[in-house]
This record gives C-alpha cells, sequence and structure tokens, in this order.
C-alpha cells in the first residue's frame, strides 16, 4: 500500500479532519490533501509528524512504496547537494577574480569587469523572453519563494515558476556565448597583427570577450538556479 494511503486510512481511523490533521502536523490542508491524493510526498520531518500524530510506526508508513523512499533518499542527500553549490559558486567567484587579473596584468583595463553595455547586451535577451511569455508575474513569484521560502503557492505555480527560470539560465548562457563570439569576431578583424605586442593583446581581447560567459554563469548561478533549487527542495512543504 502506497503511502497516501496508508496516512489517508490512518487520519479517518484516528477521526481526524484533513484541517484538524493538517494544524497537529504542522502543515497547510493542502499540503495535507496533496500527500494523500499522492500528487507529492512528505520530507521525513512531516513522515515523523506524521508518525507521531496518528501512532503508527514509521515502518508501517513507508512499507513497500519505493516511490516513497527513492524521495526521501534525495531529499535527505541535502549536504551532498550544498557542497556541490558551495563548489560551483567558488569556482565561478575565483574564475571571476582571475579573469579579471588577468585582464589588468595584461595591460587591459579593469573597468572592462564590470563592462555595462556587456550586461545590458545579456540582460535584453532575457527581458524579451519574460516579455513573449508574458512571465513577468511568474518571475516575482519565483524571486518571492526564493526570499520567502515558507509563501505558500500552488503547485502548478511552483512548477510553471522553475520551468521560467531554467528558461532564462538556457537564454544567459546561450546569450553569452553568442555574444562572446560576436566580441571575438569582431576583434579578428579589428586588431593589428603587425604589432610586437599582438600575443598579449590577443588573449586580452579574448579573454574581454568571454566575459559574458561569466557574467551568463553569474547569473545562472547566483540568481536564476538557486531559485529553481528553492522551489523544488520547498514543493512539500
Amino acid at each position: 500500500m502506497s503511502i497516501s494511503e496508508v496516512i489517508k486510512q490512518a487520519r479517518v481511523e484516528s477521526d481526524l479532519s484533513q484541517e484538524a490533521a493538517a494544524e497537529k502536523i504542522g502543515v497547510s490542508r493542502q499540503t495535507l490533501s496533496n500527500w494523500e491524493n499522492g500528487k507529492n510526498f512528505p520530507d521525513i520531518i512531516s513522515v515523523v509528524a506524521l508518525s507521531d500524530t496518528y501512532g503508527i510506526s514509521l515502518d508501517s508508513l513507508m512499507k513497500g512504496d519505493k516511490k516513497m523512499m527513492a524521495h526521501l533518499e534525495e531529499s535527505t542527500n541535502v549536504k551532498k547537494s550544498n557542497r556541490q553549490v558551495i563548489a560551483t559558486i567558488i569556482a565561478i567567484t575565483i574564475a571571476l577574480i582571475g579573469t579579471a587579473l588577468f585582464i589588468i596584468t595584461t595591460g587591459g583595463d579593469y573597468l572592462y569587469f564590470v563592462d555595462l553595455p556587456s550586461w545590458i547586451s545579456l540582460i535584453i535577451p532575457i527581458l524579451a523572453v519574460l516579455t513573449i511569455t508574458r512571465s513577468f508575474g511568474t518571475f516575482k513569484v519565483g524571486i518571492q519563494v526564493a526570499l520567502f521560502a515558507k509563501k505558500e503557492i500552488s503547485d502548478d505555480l511552483r512548477n510553471q515558476a522553475a520551468s521560467l527560470f531554467r528558461l532564462l539560465s538556457k537564454t544567459a548562457i546561450l546569450s553569452g556565448i553568442i555574444l562572446a563570439f560576436i566580441g571575438i569576431t569582431n576583434m579578428a578583424f579589428g586588431i593589428d597583427f603587425h604589432d610586437h605586442n599582438v600575443t598579449s593583446a590577443l588573449w586580452a581581447n579574448i579573454v574581454t570577450s568571454m566575459m559574458t560567459v561569466l557574467y551568463s554563469l553569474f547569473l545562472i548561478v547566483f540568481i536564476f538556479e538557486p531559485v529553481v533549487y528553492i522551489l523544488k527542495k520547498n514543493k512539500d512543504l
């Protein structure tokens, strides 16, 4: 028997309404309803609360439900996920700092590192996606959920927001690559290859052109994907 059937039967046998049971467990009635209907699964803390509320063992709650066990294995692997996120952030930060230092040491202007036109060129495609899909409202909801993790929204809206931010991640990286390609192409036609400092100038220009890729990675790692992570992580809360 699935956990959805077990907890629904246990609630009925405990003579509790969904509202009363949800209050004892510490979740919304809608969340409990979703568990009982098999739309999603409770996390490990909620499973313990269900066990205490209904007076049934954890083994009875989860026994035989392979999907539930897989869900718990994924949701309790938070430490590994956090390590991966932290490692990625550190890697991107080191890349940003290293690139800035490279530009300076090869004679470039450090202001290229915060090149406003490049940022604008990268933001425009993202705004275009939001405009075409008319998703400014969904974007706002995703940011609100990221800042206030306990904000309750419907599962459909949560999934829409997660899909939107994944689309923005893809848009950012694709735009960064295209802009970098355009920059390198322009550099190839504009650089003076007869200059004796051509090698250092060439590398400095290539790295500067690749900055849009790092900008896009910055948006993805520090904004878009963290929002997706929070939306998915708190889906069952």
